[in-house]
């Protein structure tokens, strides 16, 4: 019979939920701390946000050329794959498939949403620039103010 708390949740399924929680809590940590430095490094060389094929290759490369960029991707994707082994944990039983194909499936569906998402906002762009819509990815910077007299 298995114990039951309070609330009516059993044991098993409460800790497995701690697991995928906290499994999901790395995840994004993992995502946004990568994300959060391409915001920045983008913003900082005065590209303004504006989605490009020329700024997506320029911050491929800037990100990859430095240490500091290698070092935000390298432990993004660290944080991100074990986040996954923290949500895999309470339903997967063999080590192997817990530390080998569970880090690697993450990785790879990781970077097939980075690459979804980018083709998305490509086709967002030129859809813009050919049906005059008002979408704009540059409107993201900041307002300047006038300067004081």
């Amino acid at each position: 019979m298995p114990a039951t708390s309070s609330a009516g949740v059993s044991g098993p399924r409460h800790a497995a939920e701690s697991w995928v929680i906290a499994g999901l809590t790395l995840q994004t940590l993992g995502v946004a701390g990568v994300a959060a430095y391409a915001w920045i490094s983008l913003r900082h060389q005065g590209i303004g946000g504006h989605i490009t094929a020329a700024t997506i290759r320029l911050a491929w490369h800037s990100d990859i050329h430095t240490r500091a960029g290698l070092a935000v991707l390298g432990v993004g994707a660290v944080v991100y794959a074990v986040g996954s082994i923290l949500m895999a944990r309470p339903y997967v039983s063999r080590p192997a498939t817990l530390f080998i194909a569970v880090p690697a499936a993450a990785a790879v569906g990781m970077l097939v949403l980075g690459g979804l998402a980018l083709i998305v906002a490509l086709v967002l762009r030129a859809m813009a620039d050919n049906a005059d819509l008002p979408l704009d990815f540059g409107s993201f910077t900041r307002a300047k103010r006038p300067p004081r007299q």
